[in-house]
């Protein structure tokens, strides 16, 4: 099940101050998180391999750690690399019902790494960590839905599932994504229409460099034969700009194709196909 998260993860800032916020910040990279149903083995240890697979995900800025056929090894050791890990009772303040209190009841399950482990694990996988400081993703999105479109912004009611949505991507690639105020939209001239053939280096002006941010810059639209969403993606790297894309998902999954490929090229593992 995918958890939900509401607030960003501050890694970039963090990193720019050194010192014990450095250390916690790279500390919080060898997290995982997922919901598991009871406590017992046959839903744990499925739930630290889930979690396995998002901390290297997450270490390493690549998303195709997911997916990774070395991952299979894991499946008969499941807390390999694991220096800890706790639940917390979702329906802690809630009656105990049927089978909920002792079965089928909610928890998060955190799992803490140890550093070392999770990284030789990615050596094995041809993999590296991702430790520098990481930039702060600005996302420009233009939105075509049925009967609306609308430039995404921090307070368009009509966004607020996505901007939770883009919350819940970031916290799984280790990335601050940032939705801009409408003011700031404005001031760029960017509209639904223009996003496709707008230049991302015009956009540099409205985003702040001296935090390391930079423009992410989408379309989303609904496809009625597919029922279902397209999203395309361009950001810059290096002088060259990169475009990737996804159809036929939910908006979930389009934002973490869009924050989970930045976090690739930015990472220096390729560009998303």
């Amino acid at each position: 099940m995918q958890l939900s998260r509401r607030s960003l993860l501050t890694l970039a800032a963090a990193a720019a101050l050194g010192g014990p916020a450095r250390a916690d910040a790279v500390a919080d990279l060898y997290q995982g998180r997922t919901i598991v149903t009871g406590r017992r083995p046959e839903t744990t240890n499925p739930g630290l391999l889930r979690c396995l697979a998002q901390v290297l995900v997450r270490v390493s800025g690549d998303p195709r750690l997911a997916q990774h056929p070395g991952l299979a090894q894991f499946a008969d050791a499941p807390k390999t690399a694991v220096k800890t890990f706790s639940y917390r009772d979702l329906y802690a303040f809630r009656p105990i019902k049927d089978e909920q209190g002792t079965r089928d009841r909610p928890y998060e399950m955190t799992v803490e790494y140890v550093p070392s482990e999770i990284d030789a694990i990615l050596t094995k996988l041809g993999s590296k960590p991702w430790l520098g400081e990481r930039p702060r993703l600005v996302v420009f999105l233009a939105v075509h839905h049925i009967g609306t479109t609308f430039m995404l912004n921090s307070m368009i009611d009509q966004g607020e599932l996505m901007r939770e949505s883009f919350q819940d991507a970031a916290w799984n690639a280790a990335m601050e994504v940032v939705i801009p105020a409408p003011e700031t939209i404005a001031r760029s001239g960017l509209t639904v229409d223009g996003t496709p053939g707008v230049k991302i280096a015009a956009l540099l002006p409205f985003v702040d460099g001296k935090v390391g941010q930079v423009p992410l810059v989408g379309q989303l639209d609904w496809s009625k034969p597919l029922l279902a969403w397209k999203a395309r993606w361009r950001l810059a790297s290096g002088g060259t700009e990169r475009s990737w894309g996804i159809e036929g998902v939910n908006f979930d999954a389009a934002f973490r194709n869009g924050v989970g490929g930045a976090a690739q090229i930015l990472s220096g593992n390729g560009t998303p196909a």
